[in-house]
């Protein structure tokens, strides 16, 4: 459940990217849970880290992401481990 949620803040993030570049990160709470979103300048897009908390689950994923001809395209993924 924990990875859901932070997906969710990938895409999230995504969204708000599209409607203000200068967004540098967010917390958002769900119903299942709850994420943390930090948001850095990487290359020609951006890093977005989402960490998902659900229950005393944490899951924390990385999304290299690059906005091309008004879509996003994933440049890399990869679920990072404490």
């Amino acid at each position: 459940q924990a990875l859901y949620v932070a997906e969710g803040g990938i895409e999230w993030a995504k969204a708000h990217l599209l409607v203000n570049s200068g967004l540098r990160g967010g917390s958002v709470s769900l119903a299942t849970g709850r994420v943390e979103i930090i948001i850095e300048v990487s290359g020609g897009g951006y890093k977005v880290t989402s960490e998902g908390h659900s229950g005393l689950a944490i899951r924390k994923i990385e999304e290299l992401v690059q906005l091309e001809n008004g879509k996003w395209v994933m440049k890399s993924y990869q679920e990072l481990h404490s």
